[in-house]
């Protein structure tokens, strides 16, 4: 009888000795201590509304820096989490290498249209995804910029994630900011676009001192055509003043009128 407990006892006790080790080796094997951060701006694109310097002070203000020990299970998650918090950044990975060093990857978020509205005291950027982005007090970004009666959401947090694609014709602007965004000619070409009262949509180019009549969202891939074949084989650019207006809303038609 006393050899059977002695026995159960030891197995009670190798068990209890197994978890332990394997406790302690799991959390040695979670610990990690930064020997460098490298930072790297994947697909980084022309638009510097955040830096490698900026991410590197947010980093400090977490407690990350060279040296410091963190649990790779719970500290990464939270370290990604409070780099997509900022404005600026789509996406952030953060992981240890071979050699011990942090890893930051970061994936910047790229605007693609600017809007000015009477509504709110802040003009603010959509980009890519169609999600608003705040302006930045140290860089301005070239794009076109959107003016006139266009139909907000009578509340926009302009800090969070929050996305246009529910605000009445803001599909139709979406759309056309792509176009423009995807297009290098039409990028360097149109810098604004009013939207009057009737919905109609005008254009101003960067060379050239005329109003691009559109019209209606619709079409928007032909009417774009024909800006860019009026341009490419029309006047030459010392000419181009000469005219008031280019319109493009007819069918098969540029209709150009000249200043009186």
């Amino acid at each position: 009888m006393i050899k059977k407990i002695l026995i159960i006892f030891f197995w009670v006790t190798l068990l209890v000795l197994w978890i332990g080790l394997s406790a302690f080796v799991s959390n040695r094997y979670n610990e990690l201590v930064i020997k460098n951060i490298d930072i790297n701006l994947i697909d980084d694109n022309q638009h510097h509304f955040i830096t490698k310097s900026e991410i590197s002070s947010l980093l400090s203000s977490l407690g990350i820096v060279s040296e410091v020990t963190l649990n790779k299970e719970i500290e990464l998650s939270h370290i990604e989490n409070k780099l997509i918090n900022h404005p600026a950044v789509s996406k952030a990975e953060v992981y240890f290498n071979n050699n011990g060093d942090l890893e930051v990857d970061i994936k910047k978020r790229t605007p693609i249209a600017r809007f000015v509205s009477p509504v709110y005291e802040k003009n603010f950027y959509v980009d890519e995804r169609g999600y608003l982005m705040p302006l930045c007090s140290t860089y301005v970004s070239r794009v076109p910029i959107f003016s006139g009666n266009i139909n907000f959401p009578e509340k926009l947090n302009l800090y969070a994630l929050d996305s246009l694609h529910r605000a009445p014709g803001f599909q139709e602007i979406y759309e056309m900011s792509k176009i423009i965004n995807n297009d290098s000619f039409l990028k360097s070409q149109i810098v604004q676009i009013h939207i009057n009262n009737n919905g109609y949509f005008e254009l101003i180019p960067r060379i050239g001192n005329q109003r691009i009549l559109f019209g209606l969202a619709e079409n928007m891939e032909n009417k774009f055509k024909k800006i860019k074949l009026f341009y490419a084989n029309g006047p030459q650019a010392k000419e181009l003043n000469k005219y008031d207006t280019l319109n493009v809303i007819y069918d098969n038609q540029i209709i150009c009128s000249k200043r009186n």
